[in-house]
């Protein structure tokens, strides 16, 4: 049987014939049903962030600034320079100036570092719209930025009413000399942290619903076994050494029960690793079976399947079953989907897909219609959802010098996340924290 994943590890002849997250597909999602490059020409609302009271409450304020402009929400506006702190903003002289959203801070210290004291104005009604105090470690230390991020994205669950993405991190596995490791880096870019450190091979991170884990496949053992790292401790455990293969794991949205793709009588069956042992979902025979994601409520799989003779997206109950189809396929024509990911929004399952030779990334609707081009620029893979079911992060070699690149799928702005090439199995994760007190109504 013909492979049905392109190479990750050309030096290794197993990992090339199932290197995990690899995606494309036609012109066409269902039949019938033309992809085309569609975003929405919307006028984003004026925001401007007034400089923070306070020692040191510079830093913050220029985290929470670059959140919201990442946010892809607002039109950020700034204030002239020599603008001074305000608790209480002339609002009708900001929305003269194209504001329709004022945020005011003070940072105020303590002994272990400080609380930041946010309050968001809507300028067009002339009302107080959130305050929240949201306590700070010192600047500079480890926690500090992650922090900021949290109240940054309390921000922009007030002026939106939908959640953010700034405190995340994203995963990801960077090529070294004859190596790959695990890292993982923050969602505005900064914040670069190694996480595997084995001189091996290892594939396919996948975060917790806790975020405080990590389940990836290493060949740190000779063969690739899949295990699960405590990213607190650093301490780790076998999750599967079946003989064959253990890869492409995912999550449950429990946090108990991984779905992965592991080797069953020479096939890659989809399989489910828990309390209660490990079983298998596919039954296949003749197939190779890989890359699950659930859906949000945990009652379905999406996943990867050669079935038809090329790899294509399916889904199936979480409880197994007989698959459906929901990326393109054309009797007679050649076709090729992988590395799907479901939105944390259930709507959308997003995955990479070959047009006109080059993979891109699209998006389609879990019931197989709806779907759209995201990309049409070089070759683009691995996408993964952000929280806000709004964003993706993939990988792609040869745009803007290669990297990985964060897209609105709102507006189609991608911006660079981390530049440069041998990045790739970019993974999304959870909300790591949620900041401070304080609400989102009009007080």
């Amino acid at each position: 049987m013909r492979s049905i994943f392109r190479a990750i590890l050309p030096c290794l002849a197993l990992a090339a014939a199932l290197a995990p997250r690899r995606a494309i597909a036609q012109n066409d999602t269902t039949p019938g049903v033309r992809l085309r490059m569609t975003y929405e020409a919307q006028t984003s609302p004026g925001f401007v962030v007034l400089p923070f009271g306070g020692e040191g409450a510079a830093a913050a304020r220029q985290i929470v600034r670059r959140d919201l402009e990442y946010s892809d929400r607002f039109e950020m506006k700034d204030p002239p320079a020599g603008t001074p702190a305000a608790d209480r903003p002339d609002m009708a002289a900001w929305r003269d100036r194209g504001a329709d959203w004022v945020l005011a801070g003070t940072l105020t210290p303590n002994g272990e570092g400080g609380t930041l004291r946010l309050t968001l104005y809507d300028a067009v009604y002339g009302q107080v719209k959130g305050t929240g105090s949201f306590g700070l470690p010192s600047t500079g230390s480890r926690g500090f930025r992650m922090a900021v991020h949290a109240a940054s994205d309390a921000v922009v669950r007030w002026a939106t009413g939908q959640p953010g993405f700034a405190a995340t991190r994203i995963a990801f596995v960077t090529a070294g000399r004859g190596s790959k490791e695990i890292y993982t880096v923050d969602s505005d870019g900064e914040g670069v942290s190694r996480v595997t450190n084995d001189g091996s091979i290892a594939l396919s991170p996948a975060w917790a619903p806790d975020g405080r884990r990590l389940a990836y496949t290493s060949f740190k053992r000779g063969a690739p076994f899949l295990f699960e790292r405590d990213l607190g401790t650093g301490s780790e455990r076998v999750v599967s050494s079946r003989e064959g293969i253990n890869i492409t794991p995912a999550y449950a949205p429990d946090g108990r029960t991984i779905a992965f793709g592991m080797t069953q009588g020479g096939n890659t069956e989809i399989a489910l690793a828990g309390a209660g042992g490990t079983r298998t979902l596919t039954q296949s025979r003749r197939y190779e079976n890989l890359s699950p994601t659930f859906s949000p409520d945990g009652g379905r799989i999406a996943f990867v399947s050669d079935r038809l003779g090329e790899p294509a997206v399916y889904v199936m109950t979480a409880g197994g079953g007989e698959p459906r189809l929901v990326s393109d396929y054309t009797y007679g024509r050649s076709g090729y989907s992988t590395s799907p990911d479901w939105s944390p929004s259930g709507d959308w399952i997003a995955f990479s897909t070959r047009v006109n030779g080059v993979s891109q990334i699209v998006m389609v609707g879990a019931n197989g219609r709806g779907g759209r081009l995201l990309t049409d620029r070089g070759r683009n893979e691995d996408p993964s959802w952000a929280p806000d079911g709004r964003h993706l992060v993939f990988a792609s070699p040869d745009r803007d010098g290669g990297g990985l690149f964060v897209l609105d799928t709102v507006t189609g702005k991608v911006r660079t996340l981390v530049g440069g090439r041998g990045f790739g199995l970019p993974a999304w994760s959870p909300l790591l924290a949620r900041g401070g007190s304080g609400g989102g109504s009009g007080q």
